[in-house]
């Protein structure tokens, strides 16, 4: 999805309640909670925009058998997402696993300084790095934000790029962009995810990715990673 991806910060409350309402709820001692995961993943529907399947981060592709949220993304499409999900079996016996909730990660393809995407100029905006990783061909981050009713702006600007042709590694640096018209009032969660394989075309062997923000203390934080695209 191009553009800066906008959405209300109350969504940021959903999985940590949503995690809570599935170990919490029942009062019966002998019921079995099966083990919920909650991960970045990448959703790929259906011709009908339902989540027929899931991509984790350690390369294993499931099906989906059971969708909770009865979410629906672009037909035939992919999407970032980060879900609370668990191991299940559907009722023909097909092993899969069940999507108990989920939100759409921010994940726009990152675009430089100059994309009519900035035509307002590249927004820095603090956040604060809760965790910051590699995951298959993205970098995940959970971000803490202050908020309190407002909409909040990401996308991720491409600062620079170089490659060093003769070795294939390839250097990309990246910016948070981070627009912030609402009152610094609560803490609250933002999940983001850098798609990273168009970096990895032919003949590049390795990227290193910095990745760049504005914290809350004004200063600024870089994040190196390195990406083996496989």
């Amino acid at each position: 999805m191009k553009g800066k991806l906008q959405f209300p910060v109350s969504l940021f409350w959903l999985l940590p309640v949503l995690m809570c309402v599935l170990v919490s709820c029942g009062d019966d001692d002998d019921y079995y909670y099966p083990p919920v995961k909650l991960e970045f993943l990448t959703a790929q529907a259906d011709a009908s925009g339902h989540i027929k399947s899931v991509l984790t981060d350690e390369g294993e592709t499931f099906a989906v058998v059971e969708d909770a949220s009865n979410t629906r993304i672009d037909a035939n499409a992919s999407a970032r997402i980060v879900s609370n999900y668990s191991t299940a079996v559907a009722t023909d016996g097909t092993s899969g696993v069940k999507l108990y909730a989920l939100l759409n990660a921010v994940s726009p393809v990152p675009e430089p300084p100059s994309s009519p995407t900035f035509k307002d100029g590249v927004k820095r905006d603090p956040a604060d790095v809760t965790s910051i990783w590699m995951g298959l061909d993205y970098l995940n981050m959970i971000l803490d934000i202050r908020a309190q009713n407002g909409k909040h702006s990401f996308h991720f600007v491409e600062e620079e790029v170089s490659t060093d042709e003769e070795t294939g590694h390839r250097f990309v640096h990246l910016l948070l962009y981070h627009s912030d018209g609402d009152v610094q009032a609560y803490s609250k969660r933002a999940y983001l995810s850098v798609p990273l394989r168009q970096y990895a075309t032919e003949g590049i062997k390795q990227v290193t990715v910095r990745f760049s923000l504005i914290t809350y203390s004004g200063e600024e934080k870089n994040y190196e990673f390195e990406y083996n695209p496989k």
